[in-house]
């Protein structure tokens, strides 16, 4: 009997279930995941200091759902976590998806103060809404967008907000300096303090800490030839298939905020922690599988010359502020500011050989659309950076003129 098993049931692993299912799969499905609350990350951040946590469940998926983690993954099976009834019990499955996600790091320095908090989960969200009085001293380590986003929202309720910086401006690996000063700016204020290039010294005793600086790979045992990168994430072919020494791993597939797609037409992109790319990588890959259903095409992993190809895109709401970016927005040619600066609505455009190969946009969610849907068209259709050079380049006009 073919048994497939999904490793992580969160956004990617719940895409990958319901799109099997949706496409006429018919294998055993089974769900391998320890959280007792399986639920959309993104709103916990943005919601956090809000008078009602936006707490959204995911769909409860049509497989058989085991609440226990997996110790170790090897071709055709997965040992699970230890318990009183699962004691180093084994799994037979003759495909795999690993799909386990991040897990929040910690600082290695001591902060002064009160206790420190990560946020990875519903249950580190409401550890720290209980942890917040009234008009709270909050501490914020961290530079990328879930800093800002708990920044924002802590204190738009209210509370008092310090945020270290590593750097002189958030965001700086993933933004435009125009966007990146921007935000700062328009929190600034909003009452949120920043402390610039702040190292241990800097750290001042506050009543809570939220500790925003990055995760790390969550996994079990692994074959030790499965090729990792520098962050620990499993690297991928374009199919989504675990690499190994050079080549890949039959019928086993890594997906989401773990997976880097190191060769392909995504590898130019490297990993994406995003919503959208676990989203789009799970249904794109339970699509694959339900393609592959007899034992001819499993042996034969015909799925090997099919390839994911998504134009990548980002979202942050961060209180009112809504930042967005889509296609390669960094190490490009040519950036063009296009817009108002001063009004807090622009896009900065981002070129490779003169064409247009990404964009950042500040409250223009209309503009992040167009912007979308022009990069999933052929090079010949976007626009030039000769387009752009006036600083006054619609995208949403440029959609409207090739649908004329």
């Amino acid at each position: 009997m073919d048994t497939i098993a999904i490793i992580g049931a969160g956004l990617a692993g719940t895409e990958c279930t319901r799109s099997y299912r949706d496409s006429g799969g018919t294998a055993d499905l089974i769900l391998i995941d320890p959280r007792p609350e399986r639920c959309e990350l993104p709103p916990l951040s943005k919601t956090l200091f809000a008078r009602e946590l936006s707490h959204t469940p995911l769909p409860t998926p049509e497989a058989t759902l085991m609440s226990t983690g997996a110790t170790h993954i090897a071709p055709g099976h997965i040992t699970l976590a230890g318990g009183s009834e699962q004691q180093h019990r084994r799994i037979d499955a003759s495909r795999i998806v690993i799909a386990t996600g991040l897990r929040a790091r910690r600082p290695q320095t001591p902060l002064p103060g009160g206790p420190v908090h990560t946020i990875r989960t519903a249950a580190d969200a409401a550890a720290i809404r209980q942890a917040a009085k009234t008009n709270t001293d909050i501490g914020i380590l961290g530079s990328g967008y879930l800093a800002l986003e708990a920044a924002r929202s802590a204190a738009d309720a209210g509370h008092q907000v310090t945020v270290y910086l590593r750097g002189d401006q958030p965001l700086a690996a993933a933004h435009h300096p125009a966007i990146s000063r921007a935000l700062m700016d328009r929190h600034a204020a909003a009452g949120v303090r920043f402390v610039l290039d702040a190292d241990p010294s800097d750290y001042a005793a506050h009543a809570l800490w939220i500790a925003a600086i990055g995760a790390a790979p969550v996994l079990p045992e692994l074959p030790a030839d499965w090729d990792r990168d520098g962050a620990g994430r499993l690297r991928v072919d374009a199919g989504l298939h675990v690499c190994a020494g050079g080549t890949t791993v039959p019928n086993v597939w890594a997906i989401g905020d773990l997976a880097h797609p190191a060769t392909g037409p995504m590898a130019a992109w490297g990993a994406q922690e995003s919503e959208a790319a676990a989203a789009s990588q799970g249904a794109w890959l339970g699509a694959q599988l339900a393609s592959a259903e007899t034992a001819a095409d499993r042996a034969a992993d015909r799925a090997t010359d099919a390839a994911w190809t998504d134009v990548p895109w980002h979202w942050s709401f961060q209180g009112p502020e809504r930042v967005f970016a889509a296609g390669r927005v960094t190490g490009t040619d040519t950036a063009i500011v296009s817009g108002d600066e001063q009004s807090g609505r622009f896009q900065v455009l981002h070129f490779i050989d003169g064409v247009l190969c990404g964009a950042e946009t500040l409250n223009q969610p209309p503009a992040h659309n167009a912007a979308r849907k022009i990069l999933a068209l052929p090079p010949a259709s976007r626009p030039t950076a000769s387009d752009a050079a006036g600083r006054a380049l619609d995208l949403r006009a440029w959609v409207r003129r090739l649908r004329s």
